[in-house]
């Protein structure tokens, strides 16, 4: 007969890996955020009839963007790479007996 059927599980996140996590989800909300920020304030000055006023917004809008496009992915990376370093460990466990197997007799009305 064979050994018992092992499966193969990962523990929970300890309280910093729980933080991290939180971090790098709380970045991304940030991020998107902030582009679509960006682009709903810069929007009506970009319609206006001053020129300068509609470069002065185009040149704003063009470098906070650049600067959160360059953020973001590396953040990503950072936190990601975290975030996967903080995973519990994975632990090998038996299985649960399967129903109608196991040592207990079933119960219930038989007639």
């Amino acid at each position: 007969m064979a050994g018992p059927v092992m499966l193969e599980v990962r523990e929970r996140r300890g309280p910093f890996g729980r933080a991290v996590k939180w971090s790098f989800l709380i970045f991304q909300l940030v991020m998107l955020l902030g582009s679509l920020g960006t682009c709903a304030v810069v929007g009506p000055f970009l319609s206006g009839s001053d020129p300068e006023v509609v470069m002065g917004a185009g040149m704003f809008g063009a470098m906070t963007l650049a600067a959160i496009w360059t953020i973001w992915p590396l953040g990503t990376l950072v936190l990601g790479v975290l975030v996967l370093l903080t995973r519990g460990r994975k632990r090998l466990i038996p299985a649960p007996p399967e129903p109608g197997r196991g040592s207990v007799p079933p119960t219930g009305g038989q007639s």
